[in-house]
């Protein structure tokens, strides 16, 4: 059984269909958060998602402020500005669907939460001590997770009460079925740990391995589509360079 993996989206359209293009068939898709927030395109991302009945789908921080769930304030005034155009794109059915998402779930004995077990809305995992102390905050033996918009894994060694951290690089495989590990698959439609590439993973459930990919999309024309809608500049730019 092949399970797509990704996170962050963030209603960016072009990034969203390479993914798809590249990853060809799959028997399940899991979104891991954020779908919206950002980007030029949150109504038609979250189509597709609908479209490809994609489950289970997280949502996140982004996702919850822009339908007037979280206070904006908890956000830089960048991300003030993209949330409340993208809340002005949202329909009833829209947001009728980003409420009903859970932030956190469990899918064919993986845990999924957004941000982190312990915090699945708010909390990043980028430090050795905040993954080690997560890992006691779910009983899977993998919990995938997004937020950072970095693809990476902490993995905790049989034996060991540290867990180490290392970058999921595209082609990377893990074996699965030994040790624990919290998964970033890295932001589809953001990413930022200096690859524009968008980021995604496939999971194989026949033998409990993954493996990681990056695919090129048209940068341009996302940047295009941001400048028409008059998104930040910061945003647009960043794109590009992957940050």
């Amino acid at each position: 059984m092949k399970v797509v993996v990704i996170s962050d989206i963030h209603s960016n359209l072009e990034a969203l269909e390479a993914v798809l293009a590249k990853c060809g068939e799959f028997d399940a898709l899991w979104n891991v958060g954020d779908t919206i927030g950002y980007g030029p395109k949150p109504r038609e991302c979250i189509d597709k998602m609908v479209e490809l009945g994609a489950n289970p789908v997280l949502v996140g921080n982004h996702d919850l402020a822009c339908i007037g769930e979280l206070d904006l304030s908890e956000f830089n005034p960048v991300a003030q500005i993209a949330s409340r155009w993208t809340s002005l794109q949202l329909g009833m059915d829209h947001r009728s669907y980003l409420q009903d998402l859970p932030a956190m779930t469990d899918s064919d004995g993986y845990t999924l939460a957004h941000g982190s077990p312990r915090s699945p809305i708010w909390e990043y995992v980028t430090s050795v001590p905040v993954a080690t102390e997560n890992f006691g905050w779910f009983d899977t033996r993998v919990c995938f997770i997004g937020h950072t918009h970095v693809a990476m894994y902490a993995q905790l060694r049989e034996q060991c009460d540290q867990a180490e951290i290392l970058p999921l690089r595209d082609g990377d495989t893990l074996d699965l079925t030994k040790d624990r590990y919290i998964i970033n698959p890295g932001s589809v439609g953001q990413p930022r740990d200096r690859d524009p590439r968008g980021a995604y993973a496939v999971l194989d459930l026949s033998n409990d391995s993954l493996t990681a990919h990056r695919v090129e999309y048209d940068v341009a024309s996302t940047q295009r589509q941001m400048a028409m809608a008059n998104l930040p500049d910061v945003l647009i730019g960043r794109l590009a360079h992957g940050i």
